[in-house]
């Protein structure tokens, strides 16, 4: 059975589950980036491969996340990765790569620090868009759900200041 037809015939109960695990791993993988592109030094002194040092912990991100994901599956699925598990791993793997490009875009178009800057500012503008589409669902107002996108922006930008007074 392809991975498509997986997911049509999934129940409703199982398609939700696969969106929220992919938008979890978005939003989590994003996040992480943004901490991660904040610790990069931007002087001249600092980091000389930028692109490289983003690209693998994303990718190690991404595989560390895949790996407690399975421990657990098998954890609650008597030492199986059943078919459900399999799907969400591939949507958490699919929202991962998406994510790993997003960033990855601007950090080989553009040289550091601006490369940085416009990857923080496309992480930082995934994470809003996530979070209006997820105000949108409860059928509330529009200035209400832009209301909630700037404490989304907010409670991100507190999350980085804290990084960044913890230090690299």
């Amino acid at each position: 059975m392809s991975f498509v037809s997986e997911l049509e015939s999934a129940p409703h109960e199982g398609r939700r589950e696969f969106v929220r695990e992919a938008v979890t791993m978005a939003l989590y993988l994003s996040l992480s980036l943004m901490a991660v592109l904040l610790a990069i030094p931007t002087t001249e002194s600092g980091q000389d491969d930028p692109v490289s040092l983003v690209f693998l912990t994303a990718v190690g991100l991404l595989v560390a996340h895949l790996l407690a994901f399975a421990i657990s599956s098998r954890l609650v699925s008597r030492g199986l990765l059943n078919a459900e598990a399999r799907l969400i791993a591939t949507a958490q793997i699919v929202a991962g790569a998406f994510v790993i490009v997003l960033v990855m875009i601007p950090m080989i178009l553009f040289d550091a620090p601006t490369s940085i800057q416009v990857a923080e500012g496309l992480l930082l503008a995934f994470v809003a868009w996530m979070g209006y589409l997820a105000a949108r669902q409860a059928e509330i107002s529009k200035l209400r759900s832009w209301m909630y996108v700037l404490s989304v922006i907010v409670s991100v930008l507190i999350i980085l200041a804290l990084k960044s007074a913890v230090g690299h």
